[in-house]
Parts: C-alpha cells; structure tokens; sequence
C-alpha cells in the first residue's frame, strides 16, 4: 500500500511538473529578447503555425529563461544542440518534441502577421493594426498621431518589437529606442517584417491649411464650417485611428453647421478635405 501511494504521488508531481512547461522561441530577428510562445496539447509537443521568420539565428527556451534552452545545428529538421538554428527566411509552422529534444520547420502559406503600431499616441495601448497585401510589407496611411514616441510590434506583444532613432530606417530588434514623432500629424506607415525596413513621412495632403480663409470650430456637438462653399469630404478618427464618422461630398454653405457624434472626454480628430484643402482639427467633446 506504501509502495502504491508513493507512485501515485510520484505521477501526480510528474504530471505537474509536464504541465508546468511554458515553450517558446527567439532569435537575431527579434533580438534575443522575449519569447514567442508556442501551444501544445500533450505537454510534450510544441507548436507554432505560420509564422514567418527573417534569416536567424533561433533557439527554443522554458519558461522565457536560459535555464533550460535548446538550439541545433541544421535546418529544418534537427535534434537539439548548443548551437543556434541557422533558420533560413520563410513562412513556417514549427514543432519541437522537449521529449526527444527534435524539431521541424515546415514551410507554411503566407498569412498576416499581425504587425502593429503602439505608442505615445494611444498611450502605450490597443495597437493600431496595419495591412498588407503580401504580408511581408504592413502600412497605414493618414494615421493622426501625436508628439512623442512609437514602436512596431508583432502580434501586440514585445516578443517581437522594433525600435530606432528616425523617421526613416531600419528597426532594431528588441531595442530600448523610441521611435520619436516631431508634431501633431496625418502620416503614412510602413514596415517590411522580412528587412525591419520602416518610414513614417508625412501624408502628401498633410497641411493644416491651404487657405487661410477657411475656419473650422467644435461647439455643442456641432461642427462648424466658415469662409468656405462647395463639396467637402468630413471624416473623424479616435486615438487609434479607426474612422468613426465619415460624411462624403457635403455640401458647405456660409455658416455650416453639422452634428458629429464623437465619443465625449476622449480626443478625436475631425478631418476636412476638398480639392485643394485639407485641416484637421483636435476635439475632446464634454
């Protein structure tokens, strides 16, 4: 009976400890900084599906520590060594056995990698997701950001994040720099997941006034247009850049007055565009 305890005591401590794994990889393409994580559903097997990676030195790690690593010296398949995974550019869904110590990279199909921006501008909170077309390169264009400082980031986490010193370059991995925005403007983003090449100029229309003759005012939800006739484009965006009113080919007489339904205490930006104009204006309803 002694005996039967202690086994089942011995398997219970077993069990947890195999359930107590957390698995993860990084490499040179994200600075030898936090883990990705992987999922499992046997505690054994680990998996991370279409992921894509730059060419890279990568190792998988326990518990985001080097107390227990694992790399190798070929690729795609392997078993572990000391060695780093000489990892070639590519599309792939990863498994690694902590059993066996072996691994594998089977070349996926291209997915969006979920490539973000986050910063001083939605105070360091819910990323403004780019797009991208072939998922390497992610953009967003007329994004209102303000003052400060910003980052790149994949999957809205700093497993993988990209800082630098410019407007233009290339992102270093896991960096303690901020990228810093001179002013309170519309700007065109881009990021390239394979080369961390990025730019952040500002949108070609990004002018606060073509003409001085035009003036624009917020007062009881309202607002409000002078010293302008014609067609004009009336948009509004959140922090975050998600357009939350967007009115097309309005037609502006002397004294325009329009409602704008805009989320109260919180900064919005209303934007007005005509051919040859464009403002944007910042308001904070009550």
């Amino acid at each position: 009976m002694k005996t039967k305890l202690l086994l089942i005591i011995a398997l219970f401590f077993s069990s947890f400890l195999v359930n107590a794994q957390e698995i993860g990889f990084l490499g040179n393409y994200s600075g030898w900084g936090d883990d990705t994580d992987m999922t499992t559903t046997d505690n054994i097997t680990y998996t991370r599906t279409d992921y894509y990676f730059p060419a890279t030195g990568l190792k998988f790690r326990q518990g985001n520590a080097w107390a227990t690593s694992w790399g190798g010296d070929t690729f795609p398949t392997g078993t572990s060594t000391g060695s780093n995974i000489p990892v070639t550019a590519g599309f792939y869904d990863v498994t690694f056995d902590i059993v066996a110590g072996t691994y594998s990279f089977v070349t996926a199909s291209p997915s969006d990698q979920n490539v973000s921006i986050i910063g001083d501008f939605n105070a360091w909170a819910a990323d403004l997701v780019l797009s991208t077309t072939d998922n390497i390169t992610y953009t967003a264009t007329e994004v209102p950001l303000t003052t400060g400082d910003l980052k790149f980031r994949r999957d809205a986490g700093w497993a993988a994040n990209y800082g630098g010193t410019t407007l233009t370059g290339t992102g270093a991995p896991n960096s303690g720099d901020n990228i810093p925005i001179p002013s309170n403007a519309n700007y065109d983003i881009s990021f390239n997941i394979d080369t961390f090449a990025y730019s952040i100029v500002e949108s070609t229309l990004n002018v606060e006034n073509f003409e001085n003759d035009l003036h624009m005012f917020y007062a009881n939800n309202s607002l409000n247009i002078n010293g302008y006739l014609g067609q004009a484009n009336i948009k509004a965006y959140d922090v975050f850049g998600k357009l939350i009113v967007n009115k097309e080919r309005v037609e502006i007489n002397q004294s325009f007055s329009t409602l704008l339904d805009l989320p109260k205490y919180q900064l919005s930006f209303v934007v007005i565009e005509t051919n040859s104009i464009r403002k944007v204006l910042k308001v904070i309803p009550n």
